[in-house]
């Protein structure tokens, strides 16, 4: 069964709250928010696109709102995708984590949206597949209880 486009946007809003709730962990971890921290990306967007500096508390706001779009839209495309990954050996949420980290590594250095990939650490690519992963599992998690 094909979930409803209400459905798919609260199962995408499941996942960024999970997510939230994962970054905070991440970044007393770390001991500082990675280069790909949702407000270090509004930052550099807002100042390439807007030419536009923003300040810590704006990017964090912004940051937060991009993710209170991008979470909930992520749930809408992987409504659609959704049945092609039924024939992955890999749980569904992790298919869509997967996605979810290759679209975000491929997009970063297209929209200049985060430093260099080379310049993270170890540790900060290592955060980024666990926070994806988190994404996935809720997101499809919650779609799943949502369909039954």
């Amino acid at each position: 069964m094909r979930a409803t486009l209400p459905q798919a946007l609260l199962a995408g809003a499941a996942g960024t709250v999970a997510l939230r709730a994962f970054v905070a962990l991440r970044n007393r971890v770390l001991g500082r928010p990675p280069p790909y921290a949702a407000r270090h990306i509004a930052a550099r967007l807002a100042r390439s696109v807007l030419h536009r500096e923003l300040s810590s508390l704006q990017a964090r706001r912004w940051g937060d709102a991009m993710r209170a779009v991008y979470g909930p839209l992520l749930g809408v495309a992987w409504m659609f995708a959704r049945e092609t990954a039924s024939g992955s050996p890999a749980p569904p949420g992790l298919v869509l984590g997967i996605g979810v980290l290759g679209f975000e590594l491929a997009s970063f250095p297209v929209l200049s949206a985060t430093e260099s990939l080379r310049t993270w650490s170890a540790a900060e690519h290592g955060w980024l597949v666990a926070q994806t992963a988190v994404y996935g599992l809720v997101t499809e998690a919650t779609l799943s209880l949502l369909l039954r």
